[in-house]
């Protein structure tokens, strides 16, 4: 199969954004008197990065499914073992080892397995959780983008828009929803199949325009509504407008992943961006981690003797050069390259 150069530009910009995601949440959590500016700057950021989530899991949805070799379900999922389940056991491990070290967790097998099943041993890997519940039922997904023609995908597409993003914007404005039995069309398996769908199928000209006006409106609705709710709530971020399935936010998932589609396909990454690229599953696993751990130790002096709107970059530079020098490292090593494959 031809490589999708565009693919790997959009995994750089989504990693990136994860990264601006955790640096900029502390700005804008409580919006405080006095501090306005501080908290407008983060939630300029995290405006621009709150499609990055839904940007992975429509990758991964757009490489998996049009992949349309019959493979036995084992073989599949042997291979999605090697790329997601290793280093999601492995990683949690360590992490749990390093909580019982630092006197967080009592050094209990039992405890730790219990942590490891209820995604309690560190919060950001619920996404490891999330993506290996889709590489489970990719299998049968295959099947059914195999004999669906567009309409059927479409019509798919639809009942989800209904179910998981219709339905929560209606709740929030209304406090009502019609809750029909949709289940096998709601969430993540959504921006899973319309991954595959932006990729598979051509997006006419007046679509892919319409697209990019829905991307500004989406960019300037979230920052928007995001201050005003969280004003009406006295300070309290509402994070409505941040949730992955909030019509803003998906706006702008869709208009990325259209323009880098449709003007990245043909410039391949550089050396820099390149290594961002290999790394980009550990950057994920180790970056919060090390914001958590670590870096803030650091991050204090910063906010010190500078502004936020240049001390918020600086720490986004920090924290993704530092974890993607760590996980290049690590790649080199022959059993621990396992866990950052």
């Amino acid at each position: 199969m031809n490589r999708l150069l565009y693919m790997d530009w959009l995994r750089v910009c989504a990693t990136f954004g994860v990264v601006i995601i955790h640096v900029s949440a502390g700005y804008v959590s409580t919006l405080h008197p006095g501090q306005e500016l501080s908290w407008f700057i983060g939630n300029f950021f995290e405006t621009l990065s709150r499609w990055a989530v839904p940007g992975f899991v429509m990758i991964s949805g757009a490489l998996l499914l049009k992949d349309q070799r019959e493979l036995p379900y084992w073989e599949f999922l042997k291979k999605r073992a090697s790329k997601v389940i290793i280093p999601f056991v492995g990683w949690s491990v360590l992490f749990y080892i390093y909580e019982v070290y630092k006197g967080y967790y009592p050094p209990s097998i039992k405890e730790g397995i219990k942590l490891f099943i209820n995604n309690g041993i560190t919060g950001h890997f619920w996404f490891l959780y999330m993506i290996i519940g889709l590489y489970l039922i990719t299998p049968l997904l295959k099947v059914f983008v195999r004999h669906a023609q567009k309409h059927h995908i479409e019509y798919f597409l639809i009942l989800w828009l209904y179910a998981s993003v219709v339905t929560k914007v209606s709740n929030f404005w209304f406090g009502m929803k019609f809750s029909l039995e949709l289940f096998f069309v709601t969430d993540y398996v959504g921006y899973f199949l319309l991954g595959y769908y932006l990729n598979q199928f051509e997006i006419k000209k007046r679509w892919r325009v319409l697209s990019y006006f829905g991307l500004i409106i989406g960019l300037i609705a979230t920052f928007l509504f995001t201050y005003y709710y969280t004003v009406k709530g006295g300070g309290q971020l509402d994070q409505f407008w941040y949730d992955y399935f909030s019509p803003t936010v998906l706006l702008c998932a869709v208009g990325l992943f259209i323009f880098f589609r449709n003007n990245f396909n043909e410039r391949p990454l550089s050396f820099l961006f390149n290594g961002i690229n290999q790394a980009s599953l550990g950057i994920y696993i180790i970056h919060y981690w090390l914001l958590n751990n670590y870096l803030w130790r650091i991050f204090p002096y910063l906010e010190t003797n500078f502004h936020p709107v240049i001390v918020i970059p600086i720490k986004i530079a920090i924290t993704l050069i530092l974890s993607t020098i760590i996980i290049l490292v690590l790649k080199r090593i022959p059993i621990v390259n396992k866990l950052v494959p």
